[in-house]
């Protein structure tokens, strides 16, 4: 009599009743294996004004960010195909910036975004002559600003959805929020603060108070991190000047004449320094 060979058992599969309730994309998930989504690895280029560059670059290391500070455009072609965002600080919309435009439209793969200061010409000004304007975005971009909490991007007329998304998912990233204003000269914090700094040196200048005084009325009145003198020369005098006359030069009005003590601080550099 022969021996009966047990049975090896197959693993039993797990079936589950269809009900007419079930959706589609419910028995899609249950069937099919979960796919992980690997996180991108960001890396972060930079060129422009060596100010604005090393507080964005410090900003971006500091949450574990690469970034590329870029000292020549010569530089880009090595890698411009693992930047993920590219930032072009240069406050003054010069012939030099509009070269750096134009080669990092030209090198950097299309859906790849640029973040560009557009404080003294607006975005779609520096942007109408390039093939693909749909991937920059205006920033704020001015010394100081970044310690605060906000940052102001201007998206123009071509300014695609996906590029704004992806730069204010970066900036969030970082801890920073994000406000979208109007595509405008002196955007918006660099234009109110820039008025005080000038309307402070008119007052100096017409002696109607000392700059001390109107610093610590300022700061100490409308809680500001510093007075509007000591402000400006953090910012750089010469940088009140630039942005002021751009917005002089876009409005003709008599509120952005820069004051003539303003203008030689431009050229000194210093104003005042509190006595020791």
């Amino acid at each position: 009599m022969k021996k009966k060979t047990p049975n090896k058992k197959t693993p039993s599969l797990k079936r589950r009743t269809i009900k007419n309730t079930d959706t589609i994309e419910q028995l899609r998930t249950e069937t099919l294996p979960a796919k992980e989504i690997k996180p991108v690895k960001q890396l972060i280029c930079l060129l422009g004004d060596e100010r604005l560059v090393k507080e964005y670059s410090t900003l971006f290391q500091s949450h574990g960010i690469a970034v590329l500070e870029l000292k020549s455009l010569a530089t880009l072609k090595t890698s411009a195909k693992k930047i993920t965002v590219a930032f072009e600080l240069t406050m003054l919309a010069d012939e030099q910036k509009a070269i750096n435009l134009q080669v990092l439209d030209e090198m950097l793969p299309e859906q790849t975004p640029i973040v560009l200061s557009s404080i003294t010409s607006t975005l779609l000004l520096q942007t109408h002559t390039l093939k693909h304007r749909d991937r920059f975005i205006g920033l704020a971009a001015f010394p100081t600003l970044l310690a605060h909490q906000l940052v102001e991007l201007a998206p123009s007329l071509h300014t695609s959805k996906a590029t704004a998304d992806t730069v204010t998912a970066l900036f969030t990233s970082v801890k920073k929020e994000t406000a979208m204003v109007q595509d405008s000269v002196g955007m918006v914090m660099p234009r109110i603060l820039c008025q005080i700094i000038n309307e402070a040196l008119f007052t100096v200048q017409n002696d109607v108070s000392s700059p001390r005084d109107i610093d610590e009325a300022m700061k100490y009145g409308t809680n500001y991190p510093h007075g509007p003198i000591s402000w400006g020369e953090l910012i750089g005098f010469n940088n009140v000047v630039t942005v002021l006359d751009a917005l002089y030069h876009n409005h003709h009005e008599e509120r952005y004449r820069v004051a003539p003590l303003l203008r030689q601080m431009a050229i000194a550099g210093v104003f005042w320094k509190p006595k020791e």
